[in-house]
């Protein structure tokens, strides 16, 4: 499985909890990257080839549509939800995921 890329939106503690399961985590924190805009995460992740975990849905209207290929994107959509059901979710869906999907995923 290719690597987690987790934007600035997504909580450190889920980045956490999906390293104590056993994935690959980078954050934009780790990566110095905060601040940057949508665009710039995305292009970060596709050059590195990892799968971009957001809570952000500008990243859906960036890529739907557009042509812009992507590693995959996991879109969460984060009300009502506390971190450890966001952080089973997730993982729920990277078990099933097979290596070359480069689709994007709503949890």
């Amino acid at each position: 499985m290719r690597p987690l890329y987790c934007d600035e939106s997504i909580w450190i503690p889920v980045a956490d909890g999906l390293r104590r399961r056993g994935w690959a985590v980078l954050t934009a924190r780790d990566e110095e990257r905060l601040g940057d805009p949508d665009r710039e995460h995305l292009s970060y992740a596709v050059e590195n080839d990892w799968i971009l975990v957001t809570f952000d849905d500008d990243f859906l209207s960036l890529v739907e549509g557009s042509g812009f290929e992507h590693a995959g994107i996991v879109y969460i959509q984060q009300a009502g939800r506390d971190i450890g059901d966001v952080v089973k979710a997730v993982d729920a869906h990277l078990e099933t995921r097979s290596v070359d999907d480069r689709s994007i995923h709503y949890c």
